[in-house]
């Protein structure tokens, strides 16, 4: 049920893509919306001509939240939970709410919710391809940069009709920020390790469990079965519908045999049957799962072919981040691998790195960016001394194809972020596909 903002007055912070998109949709359903941002107009030029056109004139430059007579505070997924304007905000009495809890109250049609470490964007994407085979308008929006899916979820909770379906990533940053949010079906796929230098590891695996926080008996709760002993698992009040590993292929024989996918790997095959479970919770027909699963090649990123020549293929896992999510990516592929890695760790034990690649067909390791050093340091003490340095991913690619031999694969899997060398993790991807695309054209 879409709650009454009219005569509201809101604070959003940041006039990135998220902040912009609450305001729109704020501004739409009759609320008076403040708009507060670090930056000065001269690096948010396009933005601050959408405010104005939306007749806001934002507070640039760190100009102080006004409190006086403000309902909310919607905060950016980029500014931290300690920061001092929410703090204050805290202080002051005003409720503060992450875009998704303002989407929550816009929306008129169901949620299904995703989060978890890994896997959330392919798992979303899926489901949303699923909810689509079986006839349903859907809206895949929230934290996930895919290609051409890039949608807030408040803009999908604004256009989305009451018979239509919203299908959301949530990110930790997301979840620290609600009151509300109720998603008809929500699923936790894993915790691991992530965002060292913004939460705890308790910090982060809180936020992750609010996900179900507001759930209740009439919905499903989608659990990664390693998660069941945690105390927090019994506080869930939805129905729980745990999944794994374990008998991963008889598990995934209820929707679509493992010989029909098209993904590969078995974290894959886990995030298949996360999205099957949670479609079936939803009440989509078993043909409709099926016929999506089956046909579903992953999205951008992702595990994502770039291209073979020389009996070499290129693979672009740029959206690998963090520790788990390289281990599942060097499990994934059974080829001896050359494997271009480095960035900005975000935080854990690099020797977790260091073991995932001894452990691996690695024939050699190149790395790149501002923890490439420490990362080095890891890998020669575990005793992996094949290892080579490049100063671009450019140099990078073609130190790879020099090393790799017929039958190898080359993978960009960095477990690390991209801000030392890159816009974002897309740049970063499309940066490699170049690069690779490059000496394609040149073999």
């Amino acid at each position: 049920m879409r709650k009454d903002f009219a005569g509201k007055t809101i604070a959003v912070l940041g006039l990135a893509r998220s902040g912009m998109a609450c305001a729109e949709v704020l501004t739409a359903l009759g609320a008076t919306v403040r708009l507060y941002d670090s930056k000065t107009e001269s690096e948010l030029v396009d933005a601050v001509q959408a405010a104005r056109a939306l007749g806001i004139e934002p507070c640039l430059g760190g100009v102080a939240v006004d409190y006086v007579e403000l309902d909310c505070l919607i905060t950016s997924p980029g500014v931290r939970r300690d920061a001092s304007v929410l703090q204050e905000a805290v202080r002051a009495g005003v409720p503060v709410w992450s875009e998704i809890e303002a989407a929550y109250r816009v929306a008129r049609a169901p949620m299904l919710a995703i989060t978890g470490t890994n896997g959330k964007t392919t798992t979303t994407a899926l489901l949303g391809e699923m909810a689509r085979a079986a006839g349903r308008m859907t809206f895949v929006a929230g934290n996930i940069a895919a290609g051409e899916i890039a949608m807030p979820l408040i803009k999908a909770a604004f256009e989305a009709a009451p018979e239509d379906v919203i299908v959301a990533e949530i990110s930790s940053f997301q979840l620290e920020w609600i009151d509300t949010f109720q998603p008809r079906v929500a699923a936790l796929l894993n915790i691991t390790p992530d965002h060292g230098d913004r939460q705890t590891p308790e910090e982060y695996a809180a936020a992750k469990w609010r996900i179900f926080e507001n759930q209740s008996a009439g919905d499903t709760a989608v659990l990664n079965a390693s998660l069941l002993g945690d105390p927090r698992a019994e506080q869930i009040q939805a129905r729980v519908e745990p999944f794994g590993r374990e008998n991963i292929a008889e598990r995934l024989s209820e929707f679509v045999t493992v010989s029909e996918l098209k993904l590969i790997g078995t974290h894959n095959q886990e995030n298949v049957l996360a999205a099957a479970l949670m479609a079936r919770a939803f009440g989509l027909p078993g043909d409709a799962i099926r016929k999506a699963a089956a046909e579903f090649r992953g999205v951008v990123h992702r595990l994502e072919p770039v291209a073979e020549f020389g009996g070499v293929r290129y693979i672009n896992n740029s959206m690998c981040t963090n520790a788990d999510a390289f281990a599942r990516s060097l499990e994934a592929i059974e080829q001896p691998k050359i494997v271009i890695m480095g960035g900005v760790f975000k935080g854990g034990e690099l020797t977790t790195l260091a073991e995932a690649v001894r452990a691996s067909d690695v024939r050699s390791v190149v790395l790149i960016g501002r923890s490439a050093p420490q990362i080095d340091d890891a890998l020669q003490s575990v005793g992996y001394t094949k290892t080579h340095r490049a100063e671009s991913l450019q140099a990078a690619t073609n130190l790879a194809r020099d090393l790799a031999r017929a039958g190898d694969v080359v993978v960009l899997a960095p477990a690390c972020a991209s801000f030392d060398m890159f816009r974002d993790f897309e740049d970063r991807g499309d940066q490699f596909k170049e690069a690779v695309r490059r000496l394609e054209r040149e073999a």
